[in-house]
């Protein structure tokens, strides 16, 4: 069996074990695959499935599939309290001796305050992930932030349907065909300038997509999005009334997108995150309102940008707009389309 892991420093790995393995075989792999677990002998802690739950590592010899483990599973490796059994399981393991061992009691115990220290750090440096509310026992919905390049849009909407942010092009391509196979939905009115113009103009790394963009998406792969305005609370739907749906934050001039991520794995984007809701299930509710108060949480840390008083620079010709009005039209008037906040 093939396992994914993720240990305590965020690192991954991937195990291959016989499928008759058992904990014990488990536990020697983990220890011969990251050296940090040495140290944290009997207090190892291993989670899988959605929302992580803790796997019974009490009893050495059975077998892994007895304990839930399939092939292609992942695990969380966490520090925390092992039963008695598992100490003891532990402890019969064979490996190096670690050079704290070797060291007097004096460097053991400035060892001991570094790695205090560092815990603290840790602990310093997760209060400023990323933002994130309670949502679900054991999980939260988490603000997965976006390269701010102009194309935050389209990695937000293909991290959440597509698992992939750099689908870009892809997606702007998908745009742009739909526009051309479309006259009458999509007319110059519509758009605002001549569609041959508009679908080159889109396809150019450097343009903002917006709603017409994100309509497309949403009918194209067959979900709802709701795009969250963090100035307003404002929940924009759009292809609304499908069975799913995706979440987008939206801060004025720059689109995030939301995940449903358990806890331990919050503050980076993982295979565990959620992307994708079921409107009938009850959990999308409980999703949306969770997203509410992530908003609010947002709003309060200024997350948002005026759009009508915001200064913006023109990165062709160096002009400064003020408001997101004045750098539409001198794009449209003039072609250029490289622009950055003030």
């Amino acid at each position: 069996m093939r396992l994914k892991v993720r240990f305590p420093s965020s690192e991954s790995s991937v195990l291959t074990l016989e499928d008759s393995s058992t904990v014990a075989d488990l536990l020697s792999a983990l220890y011969a695959e990251n050296n940090d677990l040495v140290d944290a002998t009997g207090e190892l802690q291993i989670k899988t499935g959605f929302p992580p739950k803790a796997l019974d590592l009490a009893a050495s010899s059975r077998p892994l599939n007895e304990i839930g483990v399939r092939s292609g599973d992942q695990l969380i490796v966490n520090v925390a309290s092992l039963p008695a059994g598992v100490t003891d399981l532990l402890s019969q393991i064979s490996t190096p001796t670690s050079v704290s061992q070797q060291q007097p009691k004096e460097q053991k115990q400035q060892q001991q305050q570094q790695q205090q220290q560092q815990q603290q750090q840790k602990g310093d440096e997760d209060d400023r992930g990323p933002p994130s509310a309670p949502c679900l026992p054991g999980s939260s919905v988490v603000l997965r932030v976006m390269e701010d390049d102009n194309s935050c849009l389209f990695r937000a909407i293909g991290y959440a349907l597509l698992r992939n942010i750099d689908a870009m092009h892809d997606l702007r391509t998908l745009v742009a065909s739909t526009i051309q196979e479309d006259p009458v939905q999509y007319s110059d009115a519509v758009l605002g300038k001549p569609r041959d113009e508009y679908c080159a103009w889109i396809q150019r790394p450097q343009s903002w997509g917006g709603a017409i963009e994100i309509s497309i998406l949403a009918l194209h792969f067959g979900v709802t999005i709701h795009s969250v305005d963090v100035a307003s609370g404002r929940v924009d739907s759009f292809n609304d009334g499908m069975s799913t749906f995706i979440v987008l934050i939206y801060s004025g001039i720059h689109y995030d997108t939301v995940a449903l991520a358990p806890e331990g794995v919050e503050g980076v984007m993982s295979d565990f995150d959620q992307t994708v809701f079921d409107d009938i299930d009850g959990i999308g509710n409980q999703v949306l309102a969770s997203v509410k108060s992530l908003a609010e949480i947002l709003r309060q840390k200024h997350y948002f940008t005026d759009v009508g008083r915001f200064s913006i620079k023109c990165g062709d010709c160096g002009d400064v707009f003020t408001g997101e009005r004045e750098a539409e039209v001198h794009s449209v008037n003039t072609g250029h389309i490289r622009f950055q906040e003030v």
